[in-house]
């Protein structure tokens, strides 16, 4: 049995700081004053999926910002850097670049495209670019004004504030980018206009059209508006839909149903032939946060924990994906969807929430879209407000950049919307993954909001983790109301890396991180295993070591790239570490979907909470290539991390 103390790797990965990305707002009216209205992606990133989308508790699955996983499905210049059990992580191509697709339709009419349009908008000979957005974050202290583009907004309210109409000041809790009114709009900065759009040449329009493009940052993170402005360019009608006041005329007629077309296809409409991505048609899957490890699945939430509330959503049969139906008029086009994709959706989390798991549920929401067949500048620009502005090519509904709150002078702080409270995200340190953890196994809780874990940054020096780190304590409270101080390897103020108490007991726990006598929530979902291993990057390396036998002796090499395996005599063996197998007896590894034996599962012996997996290589598995690494405890499957074989 291959074992040492990994000492250097072990501190790197137990000391990184990563960066993490709250609720999601029921579709209706806006609540506090109305004037600083809170930005989605700052008050619920955490609760979106890898698909950057979530759902209010009745269900109506939506994204605020880029729809990156339709992006993925119809090849618009995105990849997937890496896929774990959560979903995938999606990065930018380098180039060169294509022309974005259409994604969506406004409720205006307009067609919205992804990231990237002609440099010169009237040529579509001139090179393709990531197109910029026009706005940017004010330089401000005190929010006392608002910018140009918002007196339109808010018709009734005067730029420069009264006192009852001020926002806070500046400061950790309120940060610059918490209100869209955070946000001005400067011609000339980037290449759209504050509806987040222009007028333009496409390949769908050579002759040009107006329309929205998604903005993004050249990483990939989302940039402000995201999808379309606060207001529509275009004239928008009385929008069909869940408790909606427009009725299909009866002279419509069908043009998709039931999964199929029931007349020819057109080959020249952009709105009709953008609509139908033709793929077949399937049930909607989603991943669940209660177990990620069991994969897509087509009914949801599935069985959760004692204690596990339920504020709405599900679906409790399987439901058809994509667009169901379409139905057309000479001026509008009508669709029909349960609101629901074809790719795999979930899970959500949420610090604030029992479990870490968020628990509002995408359900099959019979929603009815109108678009309109030539759309038409509006002389009035109308807001574009809480709930549906558009409809992606899939069905799924486009909500704008507000979460449903804003700030109340009165109170001093936000109504409304999800719960933006200061908490702490707790993910497993090994895979940096939402989802369930183990009695023993290694933390990370990443600060949330203004919230501060520590006093200071600490890291551990010896295997002997103190109680006490930074100025920070970490109380876990587990299923049977036990408080059980937790083992602490490193604290900053916004990362603290801790292990599960050993005599925790399964179930629901909450967690509690005090720092300067405050204490911060964080929640975990306690199981007796479920394997995650360390891996190096977003693209999965294995964070792990080769041994071979060489002249009697054991060599260890850390894994930066290929591995060789050589000759049967130095029996080169790959040594994972992870956390979370527990007291598993029967593990198994499997590489690029080969069973391999494994020659040890368990404890390394000397870092507390840590688990090693030996695996001999076999030489058949020369020049594989690069290959996913499974292990299996317990019929739990891990996160996979990858190695290449040459």
């Amino acid at each position: 049995m291959i074992k040492n103390t990994w000492t250097v790797l072990l501190v790197g990965l137990l000391g990184l700081g990563v960066a993490m990305p709250s609720a999601a707002q029921p579709a209706g009216m806006q609540m506090g004053d109305g004037v600083w209205l809170r930005d989605a992606y700052f008050g619920e990133v955490e609760t979106f999926d890898s698909c950057l989308a979530h759902q209010p508790g009745q269900g109506m699955h939506h994204n605020h910002v880029q729809p990156v996983c339709l992006r993925f499905t119809l090849g618009d210049n995105v990849e997937i850097a890496g896929t774990g059990r959560t979903g995938s992580l999606y990065r930018e191509k380098g180039g060169p670049w294509t022309h974005s697709p259409i994604l969506g339709w406004s409720l205006d009419g307009y067609p919205i495209y992804g990231p990237y349009g002609y440099s010169d908008a009237k040529s579509s000979t001139s090179a393709v670019k990531l197109v910029q957005s026009g706005y940017r974050l004010r330089s401000m202290t005190g929010r006392t004004s608002l910018p140009d583009w918002a007196l339109g907004y808010h018709p009734n309210v005067p730029q420069q504030l009264a006192a009852a109409q001020q926002g806070p000041p500046v400061n950790d809790r309120f940060p610059l980018g918490r209100y869209v009114e955070d946000y001005e709009f400067v011609t000339g900065v980037g290449d759209l206009d504050q509806f987040n759009g222009r007028t333009t040449v496409t390949p769908e329009f050579p002759n040009g059209t107006y329309a929205y493009f998604v903005t993004i940052k050249a990483d990939g993170s989302p940039a402000f508006p995201y999808i379309q402005g606060m207001q529509y360019n275009g004239t928008v009608r009385t929008q069909a839909g869940p408790g909606g006041m427009v009725a299909v005329p009866t002279d419509a007629l069908d043009y998709f149903n039931n999964g199929g077309f029931t007349g020819p296809q057109s080959a020249t409409d952009p709105q009709l032939k953008s609509l139908i991505t033709g793929k077949p048609q399937s049930f909607a899957r989603a991943l669940i946060g209660w177990d990620p490890s069991t994969g897509p699945q087509t009914t949801w939430p599935g069985v959760q924990p004692a204690g596990a509330r339920e504020p709405g959503g599900g679906v409790t049969t399987p439901a058809a994906a994509d667009i169901q139906r379409i139905r057309t008029t000479d001026s509008t086009i009508y669709v029909n969807s349960n609101n629901l994709p074809s790719y795999v959706i979930g899970p959500w989390f949420a610090g604030s929430m029992n479990g870490g798991v968020f628990m509002n549920w995408a359900a099959a929401v019979n929603a009815l879209s109108q678009i309109p067949r030539a759309p038409q500048a509006a002389a009035i620009k109308a807001n574009t407000s809480l709930g549906t502005i558009g409809v992606w090519v899939n069905g799924v509904a486009i909500f704008n950049a507000a979460d449903g709150a804003s700030y109340r002078n009165a109170s001093g702080d936000d109504a409304g919307g999800g719960l933006v409270v200061a908490n702490a995200v707790s993910r497993s340190s090994a895979s940096l993954e939402g989802g369930p953890v183990t009695p023993g196994s290694l933390v990370t809780a990443f600060a949330q909001f203004e919230s501060k874990l520590a006093t200071s940054t600490e890291a551990v020096s010896s295997a002997s983790w103190p109680t006490t780190l930074g100025g920070a304590t970490v109380t876990v409270v587990d299923s049977s109301g036990a408080a059980l101080p937790a083992e602490i390897s490193y604290a900053s103020p916004k990362q603290v890396n801790y292990r599960v108490p050993v005599g925790a007991a399964t179930g629901l726990a909450s967690v509690r991180l005090t720092a300067a006598g405050v204490t911060v929530m964080s929640a975990l979902n306690i199981v007796s295993v479920y394997p995650s291993i360390f891996k190096q990057n977003l693209e999965n390396l294995a964070a792990a070591q080769v041994a071979r036998i060489r002249d009697g002796r054991t060599i260890y090499e850390a894994v930066t790239g290929p591995i060789t395996i050589g000759p049967a005599a130095e029996q080169a063996t790959l040594i994972l570490y992870g956390t979370g197998l527990n007291s598993a007896s029967n593990v198994t590894a499997a590489i690029g979907g080969t069973s391999v034996p494994v020659a040890y599962a368990g404890p390394q012996g000397t870092f507390p909470g840590l688990d090693q997996i030996n695996i001999p290589l076999p030489a058949s598995l020369s020049r594989a290539g690069k290959v996913d690494i499974v292990v299996t405890a317990a019929q739990k499957p891990s996160n996979p991390v990858q190695v290449t074989l040459p």
